[in-house]
């Protein structure tokens, strides 16, 4: 019988051993695919694969999110949005180009595990990097254009943009897209190939939030205040 619970012993302590080296090796790798500059990684929700690049000390996905559960129509108010749902269904050429929009509430929860939506100060942290005056963070309209703050952030080679797409250089890497928003004052999309609208993890107040974006006319950004009905694009940061 001892030797028979010295066996039980010593097979639990190598399972036990096992567990922790797959779990050291799992951090370990995990930890090295993040080491460089830029690179992707795949959702293990879906098998959809995104580029991300490290801008400062931050690690930002450099594609919109496209995680779809299940889409809503635009009148439906279930918070999640294929840009031309009601034209070309829900996986057309526009859902390949620029993901998915979102609703606040449902950013919140989409971003992939070892993700989340960046709060309104990681963008100010972004912003301040890029060049921004440390007082014009927090001002709710156009600011950064001395900077070059949108072109620095814009997809400059795509051609999803519309002409004159000011000051787009790319130089970070973020690869912003113009995949638009929705409105919810009348359910209508606007702004395809013209602007780049994210949701921040910010509240403003119980019905609003703050957002980003960057148009094809304006080399700065905007920060405003908005409805959390409304449907933005989701640009998830590293935890």
């Amino acid at each position: 019988m001892n030797n028979i619970n010295k066996y039980v012993e010593l097979s639990a302590a190598m399972c036990k051993f096992y567990i922790i080296l797959f779990v050291l090796l799992f951090s370990a790798c995990d930890k090295d695919q993040f080491e460089t500059n830029k690179g992707t990684f795949t959702d293990d929700r879906d098998g959809h694969e995104y580029k991300w690049v490290k801008i400062g000390d931050q690690i930002w996905m450099a594609e919109n999110l496209a995680y779809v559960p299940y889409v809503c129509s635009p009148n439906s108010g279930c918070g999640i949005y294929v840009y031309s749902y009601s034209g070309e269904g829900a996986y057309g050429k526009n859902y390949t180009n620029y993901g998915v929009l979102y609703d606040w509430h449902t950013a919140q929860e989409v971003c992939p595990k070892g993700w989340h939506l960046a709060t309104d100060e990681e963008w100010m942290t972004l912003e301040l990097f890029l060049g921004m005056e440390f007082n014009d963070l927090d001002h709710p309209n156009g600011k950064g254009d001395e900077v070059n703050i949108g072109g620095k952030l814009k997809d400059a080679d795509s051609g999803h943009w519309d002409e004159p797409n000011m000051g787009a250089t790319n130089e970070t890497g973020f690869s912003a897209l113009p995949g638009g928003y929705l409105n919810k004052y009348d359910n209508r999309f606007y702004g395809l190939n013209r602007v780049a609208a994210f949701w921040t993890a910010s509240e403003d107040e119980y019905y609003r939030a703050m957002n980003r974006k960057y148009s094809f006319h304006y080399n700065g950004r905007e920060r405003e205040s908005v409805l959390k009905e409304h449907g933005y694009s989701v640009r998830c940061i590293k935890d």
